[in-house]
């Protein structure tokens, strides 16, 4: 196991970031984090008191000479993040200083943190569940203000007080359920079935709207992709160079300058869009090239957006048209490029007309990827798509492993329905129900692979 429960070690690492800066932070946790912190920063008083701040020299252990003018802030065991001890010491930035007090701790007798240690051990003592620990993080990995907010509501317990609110909702179906078990033969009043069955189906719809919230939140963590395609030279590098207005990938006037991805990101209504510029789709022998188209077949297969980047100066460009059409890939659009051509709108005209027997033209875009016409139409539609994953007040999954257990929680629970509508066995009932809490247990924490917990923290970085 990567981690070990019970592990008494005294723990440090730097919980800033590497490099250059203002000040740096080292946490060192365990049961002898105020002792073996005072060896170094001796200006520390025999009894510390919780949450004060304490300033002088870290000193060398060896020799005394001072390595910097510290502050050191305390935490009493059961008053800090991890739960336990805990002491904070502040320096001045720059890898030269945090290096050496962080040599100088392991000389006192620390350990260097593993990966995501300290919210592993804020974990297992109980200041945090499995769900809360996951969202710290999400919350440093948040990549715009609206995913930090769904992130901080988890980690505030929001969506574990969901989670909570299903094991409690399953125990009471469960309870009532082995109540008429046990007191069948003694004529007491329990519970209908009919009752039981319409609390599950209530319960299925709780967790039904917490499965349908996944695409909504996989979408606000980590954002929209829209695929740019097309022919060589319609333009999809000089569109995509426009939206990220910056010069991201190369132009040039020869087809087949893209071979692969290359991808942009910006933020729209506080998602993050990322652009991926594809190679272009047309039939080669270049073994590169060929690579490169499949990668962009696999993209606009990723891709919650497909944009079709047309040429309508092109003389096949109809032709184009009517392929792309004929994938009926679900939001996807058409973006003819190169308006700027276009001085009397006689191209646009008979553009618009070649395609009216289509069923795409509330999907067209007119564009000029040269000088950004029409690009602002193109943002206010993605933005109005991300308007509609607006989650202030309302709790949505993130985790790709909330989502597979709730499904199976839903399954358990669906089968239980089922065989109450059977009017089968209590005790199969009972079964289905018992497997279904397991499951809440393992999405909060309560119960937990070794294997799963491992993969959680080594996600985390240093320091966490």
């Amino acid at each position: 196991m990567y981690f070990k429960a019970g592990d008494d070690d005294t723990i440090c690492a730097l919980s800033t970031a590497p490099g250059t800066g203002g000040i740096a932070v080292i946490r060192i946790s365990g049961n002898q984090a105020l002792q073996l912190t005072r060896k170094i920063c001796r200006f520390l008083p025999e009894k510390a008191e919780s949450h004060r701040i304490y300033f002088g020299n870290c000193r060398a252990l060896e020799n005394g000479e001072p390595i910097d003018e510290v502050v050191v802030s305390y935490f009493a065991d059961g008053r800090s993040f991890t739960g336990e001890e805990t002491a904070e010491i502040s320096c001045h930035g720059g890898q030269v200083i945090s290096t050496a007090i962080l040599k100088e701790l392991v000389k006192t007798g620390c350990r260097m943190a593993r990966r995501g240690e300290f919210t592993y051990r804020a974990f297992m003592n109980g200041r945090l569940d499995l769900v809360q620990a996951e969202s710290v993080l999400s919350l440093i990995e948040s990549q715009t203000q609206k995913s930090a907010k769904v992130a901080l509501r988890q980690l505030q317990g929001r969506l574990s007080s969901d989670f909570s609110a299903i094991e409690n909702d399953l125990l009471w179906i469960l309870a009532h359920l082995e109540a008429s078990i046990d007191f069948s033969t003694e004529g007491l009043e329990t519970i209908s079935p009919s009752a039981l069955a319409e609390k599950t189906i209530g319960l299925q719809s709780q967790i039904q709207k917490l499965i349908s919230s996944y695409q909504k939140g996989r979408l606000i963590k980590e954002g929209l992709q829209v695929a740019l395609v097309g022919r060589p030279n319609a333009g999809k590098s000089s569109l995509l160079n426009a939206l990220l207005k910056e010069d991201r990938a190369i132009v040039t006037a020869h087809a087949g300058t893209t071979r692969d991805l290359v991808e942009g990101q910006i933020s729209l209504n506080g998602i993050p869009v990322t652009f991926v510029d594809t190679a272009g789709l047309r039939e080669t022998e270049n073994e590169v090239e060929r690579i490169g188209i499949e990668r962009s077949r696999l993209a606009m297969d990723r891709a919650d957006f497909v944009f079709y980047v047309i040429d309508p100066t092109q003389e096949d460009w109809v032709e184009d048209v009517e392929t792309f059409y004929a994938e009926q890939r679900p939001n996807s659009f058409f973006l003819f490029n190169k308006s700027d051509l276009d001085k009397d709108g006689q191209l646009k005209n008979s553009t618009l007309k070649s395609i009216e027997y289509m069923e795409i033209l509330g999907r067209v875009f007119w564009i000029s990827a040269v000088t950004s016409s029409g690009l602002d139409v193109v943002e206010t539609m993605i933005a109005e798509h991300a308007k509609a994953l607006d989650s202030e007040n309302s709790n949505v999954v993130t985790q790709a492993r909330h989502l597979e257990l709730l499904e199976k929680i839903q399954s358990c629970l669906a089968s239980a329905l089922g065989l109450m509508r059977e009017d089968s066995s209590p005790e199969f009932i009972a079964f289905e129900l018992q497997e279904a809490i397991r499951v809440v247990h393992e999405l909060l924490g309560k119960e937990f692979d070794e294997q799963v917990i491992d993969r959680i923290f080594k996600e985390f970085c240093l320091g966490k």
